[in-house]
Order: C-alpha cells, then sequence, then structure tokens
C-alpha cells in the first residue's frame, strides 16, 4: 500500500493501522494480506532493530526495505500497532487459522511486546504517527497506544495456544501500567498532552483499541472525563488534536468516536462535526484527513488510506 499524498512509502505501518476500521469491517482477509509482508520483512528481510519497522521502503512501489536501520523510526508507535493490528485481525478468523497464524508469528511479536514493556509506560523523546506536530518525549497518548498493545499480546498469546503465564504475564502488565498511567497524565478533570507537561490535553484516540480488542484496560471515569473535556473544547468543525493547533485528523476524530461510544453526547458531536466538515468545506478534494476545526479549510494530505479510520465504529459489537 502506498503512503499517498505525504512521503510515498511503501506499506507504512502508522497509514495501515489507521486505515485499520475499513479491513476489520468490509475484508480482514485484505488486513492479514497487508500484515504478511510486514511480519516477513522483520522476520526474514534483514530488518535490524527490536521494535518494528516504519515501511517497507522508501519510494513506493520499491520495497527494498531498510537493512541498515536508516529510515523514519517510530519505535513504540510501530511496535503497538503491528500488535494491535494482528490482534484484531486474530479475532475476525476462525479458531485454527488464527491459531496458524499467531503461532507462526508468535516470535517476532512477543519481541515487539517485550520493548513496549519496556518503553510503553512512558515513551522517551520519539516521533509518532501525527509527525507533523513533531517528535514528543512523555506522550499520554503515545504510551496509551503501547499499554493497549501489550495487551494486545495477552489476546495474541491466548489464540496461539502458547505460553498462558505468558498472557498472564502481559495482560497484568498492562493493567499495572495503565494505573500508574492515569496517575502520571492527569491534569485535574483530564489527561495532559505530556506527563511533563501541566496545563495541557489531546485526544486520546488511542482509546479505541481497547475497545476493539475488549480488553477494557481505560476506566470510565477516565473516559468520562476526556469525552467532557473534549465537549468543552469543541469548534466548529470538531475537537482539535490537541491544544497547540487548531487543527485536527478525520481518523483520529472518528477513532475517538469510537472509542466513546457509550456516550452518545461526544460520539455524536464528532460524527457530526466530521460530517459537517466534508459537506461544507470550500476544498473540494478527495476527503482529507487534516483540516481546520475553525475555517473548515484543508490542512494538507488527501486521498490517503486512513480515511478508512472512519469505519471504527462498525467494527464494534453492536
Amino acid at each position: 500500500m502506498k503512503e499517498i499524498s505525504s512521503d510515498g512509502n511503501v506499506s507504512t505501518v502508522d497509514v495501515t493501522y489507521p486505515g485499520m476500521p475499513i479491513f476489520l469491517y468490509l475484508d480482514p482477509q485484505r488486513l492479514g494480506l497487508l500484515l504478511a509482508p510486514l511480519l516477513d520483512y522483520a522476520e526474514n528481510g534483514g530488518w535490524p532493530k527490536d521494535y518494528a519497522e516504519h515501511d517497507l521502503g522508501s519510494h513506493y512501489p520499491d520495497a527494498a526495505g531498510h537493512n541498515d536501520g536508516q529510515e523514519e523510526d517510530m519505535p513504540v508507535e510501530e511496535s503497538a500497532n503491528m500488535l494491535i493490528m494482528t490482534a484484531g485481525y486474530l479475532a475476525r478468523l476462525t479458531a485454527a487459522d488464527a491459531k496458524t497464524f499467531a503461532a507462526a508469528h508468535y516470535p517476532i511479536l512477543k519481541r515487539w511486546a517485550d520493548y513496549l514493556v519496556g518503553n510503553a509506560l512512558d515513551p522517551g523523546l520519539q516521533n509518532q504517527t501525527d509527525d507533523f506536530t513533531g517528535w514528543i518525549a512523555h506522550s499520554v497518548n503515545l504510551a496509551l497506544k503501547g499499554i493497549v498493545g501489550v495487551g494486545a499480546m495477552s489476546r495474541i498469546i491466548s489464540t496461539a495456544a502458547q505460553n498462558a503465564a505468558d498472557a498472564t504475564h502481559y495482560l497484568s502488565t498492562a493493567r499495572d501500567y495503565i494505573g500508574q498511567w492515569a496517575t502520571m497524565g492527569q491534569d485535574g478533570a483530564h489527561l495532559r498532552l505530556a506527563y511533563d507537561q501541566p496545563n495541557t490535553w489531546s485526544q486520546k484516540y488511542n482509546g479505541y483499541p481497547d475497545q476493539l480488542l475488549g480488553l477494557g484496560l481505560i476506566s470510565s471515569t477516565v473516559a468520562d472525563h476526556e469525552a467532557a473535556w473534549y465537549l468543552a473544547h469543541r469548534n466548529q468543525y470538531g475537537v482539535p488534536l490537541d491544544l497547540r493547533h487548531s487543527y485536527t485528523k478525520t481518523d483520529w476524530e472518528l477513532w475517538t468516536a469510537a472509542w466513546q461510544h457509550r456516550n452518545a453526547a461526544i460520539r455524536d458531536a464528532l460524527i457530526t462535526d466530521v460530517y459537517n466538515f466534508a459537506n461544507t468545506t470550500p476544498n473540494r478534494v478527495p476527503f482529507t484527513d487534516w483540516y481546520d476545526t475553525l475555517s473548515g479549510r484543508q490542512q494538507g494530505f488527501q486521498a490517503r488510506p486512513v480515511i478508512g479510520g472512519v469505519f471504527a465504529l462498525l467494527t464494534l459489537p453492536r
């Protein structure tokens, strides 16, 4: 898959990840086909690092990889993305097929999960999928993704019928981390952008895979406080990604709506705002995933695979 309207990478993990809902909803086998080369490259293709790769090649369609390790590293981001996507895919296979797939890729998935155990709770200065906002240390949202990734590993182990003690270890670690995360990230009645940045906030769209996988890590209290904060900081066309800019991401807004699917007020507000943006924006281009919540104008990007993220609500149990 091409990273359209940005740098043209091949099979970018953090482009596949936000687009994941459309594949889970319409054709899970397509997601399996996208995961296969990403797993194979890390297992057999010469990828040299202990965390997941960012992509399969710098220039589509040349999937030459990065055997020298020189790429746009996003260690916590991509490792958690791969674990979450794999767990979501396995849940939509027959028990026999899921067991075969999970067992075949167990070693590399465990390597990435162990990286997250060591680095997810408080990520150092790292790049992440919203790279246009810059690198960030102690990111609360990135930590959430990593913690959910650890929890996802417990689902993968159970599916693969591997060591039950390992499954218990990863799930208990995720539960321990999420408690620390909620305390470390708290800023009054909401969560911060970064642990060390008081009086800040951001959309915690990485709560969606917690609902998708049925992990139940994030407490309803934390979710309700975040929902109230988003409603209070909603602009005409949506909730900004964070306090630093008035722009947002279309895919992430619908991921947040899916995370908050039991809270009709914020869920429906986010859906309505994205619809109103798409219906009234003066920029008549293929559906953008990056726009300004005040002006309703396209900020950048268009026709990208990440728009598959607007299907997030449809992937949850009715």
